[in-house]
């Protein structure tokens, strides 16, 4: 298996800042086996933490991926919800 700072930057751009955006969330079929395909963790490697069936990055990993180079541009705000705005402003006003 090859370290995560080896396969890292070989994963497609989405994948890694979807993993960036969020840490604490189950991981897709999909991104396992991108990483599997890059040198990582198979799915079923100890190497995952494995909870109700899911499978989850470990701690170091995120904590790896907090210090990695690209972990501030790959980082987006939270964009806040239009529609929460649009309720705050209240309901339109008819025009007489």
């Amino acid at each position: 298996m090859v370290p995560i700072d080896e396969w890292w930057p070989l994963l497609d751009e989405q994948i890694r800042r979807w993993m960036v955006n969020n840490f604490w969330s189950p991981l897709a079929p999909y991104s396992l086996a991108e990483i599997a395909k890059m040198g990582g963790p198979a799915e079923d490697d100890p190497y995952w933490a494995q909870r109700d069936g899911e499978t989850y990055l470990p701690g170091e990993a995120v904590q790896w991926i907090v210090k990695s180079p690209d972990f501030e541009r790959l980082n987006m705000p939270k964009e806040p919800d239009p529609k929460a705005a649009y309720f705050r402003r209240g309901w339109p006003r008819r025009q007489d």
